[in-house]
């Protein structure tokens, strides 16, 4: 069962908005957040996602201006939890893009969970795709994946696996039942901001339009039905009004 969930924050990217809004506010710039979701269960501490690596951006990424203070690295926020990267058990990988899936190095000792389709898509990505994907965050020897096929109800107990395809081929939405917020929707680039939300635009980074657009009509759906909450996954805004690092939902 779950026991807390704590937001674990990785400092921040920018690039033109219209990546999040696509065809729309070209030419403004907007500086979002990357985080991470540690939840500790009785099932051992699972990690949602390892956000980017400073060294592997700035190699790669330097066009989308990192900003990642010594506080904001994976390792220091897992600490403000009482937490080390060797302690988390597994590992969930809502899908493969650098900005999610960037630390993966960091847990040797954990299992990492990623839809099979995802990782073909990472090795042999349309060229059109190919942006997201920076092979030596996921490619890393002595890592241990299991491959997924599908939804999953009751990954782990209190934790559901939702397929919503769109902005990667192979991205998945962790659901997770808490006492404070319901059903809790970790959305992992099907719904990036509040603008996306309200006018239901899909994100200008996709492997296919569509697809994302009924990812973003089946998320909403199953919220509606649950009653449950979205955090988004790069919402300035909203970001700065959750819980962070040491504190947590139950």
């Amino acid at each position: 069962m779950i026991k807390k969930v704590h937001i674990l924050d990785l400092g921040s990217l920018e690039f033109d908005l219209s990546y999040f809004t696509w065809k729309i506010n070209i030419g403004k710039m907007y500086r979002f957040p990357v985080y991470c979701t540690l939840v500790e269960h009785s099932e051992g501490d699972i990690l949602i996602d390892t956000g980017y690596s400073l060294q592997n951006a700035r190699k790669h990424y330097a066009w989308e201006k990192p900003m990642q203070s010594e506080d904001q690295s994976l390792e220091s926020q897992l600490k403000l939890a009482g937490k080390r990267p060797e302690d988390i058990k597994h590992v969930i990988l809502s899908h493969l893009h650098f900005d999610h899936a960037g630390n993966n190095h960091l847990f040797k000792n954990a299992t990492f969970y990623v839809q099979k389709e995802e990782m073909r898509h990472a090795y042999v990505p349309e060229p059109f795709e190919a942006i997201g994907y920076s092979r030596e965050t996921f490619d890393v020897p002595g890592l241990h994946y299991e491959f997924l096929n599908g939804d999953y109800d009751n990954f782990f107990e209190g934790i559901s696996l939702v397929t919503a395809p769109g902005h990667a081929a192979g991205l998945q939405v962790p659901v997770l039942d808490t006492n404070e917020l319901g059903k809790l929707f970790i959305d992992s680039d099907v719904i990036n901001t509040k603008m996306n939300l309200d006018k239901r635009l899909v994100g200008g980074i996709h492997w296919d339009s569509v697809k994302s657009y009924e990812s973003i009509l089946k998320i909403l759906e199953l919220i509606r039905k649950s009653k449950g909450t979205l955090f988004f996954a790069h919402d300035a805004e909203w970001f700065q009004g959750i819980k962070k690092g040491a504190d947590y939902y139950t």
